[in-house]
């Protein structure tokens, strides 16, 4: 027991995800956002404006649908763990919504009202892969890593307009000892300081 313990703590201390953002700030924020519904999505969509017609479209049919259940457990759980404090409340939408059950237009954005959000922030997992690269070792043998890599579009809308006011490309790459769990959490916090620097979100207080 204690040597896979300490595989795991080496797995653990050698995952080294990072990320890259580019963005751009549609609105100049004119006070920060506290309450903040957050959505995930794992298909192509296209976002110009939070109407009925874009979420129809490209939400309504994947915003709980159980092919990407697992995956938006842990990337909801990264976002919260990383960007929730006593000065931003997150409400994740899993956790307000079963699992394959139909929510239309109005039943989220009256869920969106109930929790009094000021903002959507929708992350779009936009691709997932693995760089494979082979070596050989001193005894001839081909060894052979693969190493994650992910894109992820954010969106920040604001809930009175449901315009966005910022957007974002975020690129995370991982080693070999990276996971999904890591990449989410690489990116999370990448989108979290953005958002902080560009006056979206308040910098959570200091113990």
């Amino acid at each position: 027991m204690r040597n896979v313990l300490i595989i795991y703590v080496l797995i653990l201390s050698n995952a080294c995800a990072s990320s890259y953002v580019s963005y751009q700030s549609i609105e100049k924020p004119k006070e920060y956002y506290q309450k903040i519904f957050v959505v995930t999505l794992f298909n192509d969509i296209l976002l110009k404006e939070f109407n009925e017609e874009t979420y129809n479209n490209y939400i309504r049919d994947f915003l709980n649908n159980i092919d990407a259940m697992d995956r938006r457990n842990l990337m909801e759980h990264s976002l919260k763990n990383t960007i929730a404090n006593s000065r931003t409340i997150l409400t994740n939408s899993k956790d307000q919504f079963k699992v394959n059950i139909d929510v239309d237009y109005n039943d989220f954005m009256m869920t969106l009202n109930e929790f009094e959000s000021e903002a959507i922030l929708v992350i779009n997992e936009k691709a997932y892969y693995y760089n494979v690269s082979e070596r050989i070792n001193c005894n001839g043998d081909i060894r052979t890593t693969e190493s994650p890599n992910a894109e992820f579009h954010a969106y920040l809308i604001d809930a009175k307009s449901l315009q966005p006011v910022w957007v974002g490309k975020i690129h995370s790459t991982g080693s070999q000892y990276d996971y999904t769990g890591s990449m989410y959490n690489s990116m999370c916090r990448k989108l979290n300081k953005k958002l902080i620097k560009e006056r979206f979100l308040m910098p959570a207080l200091k113990q």
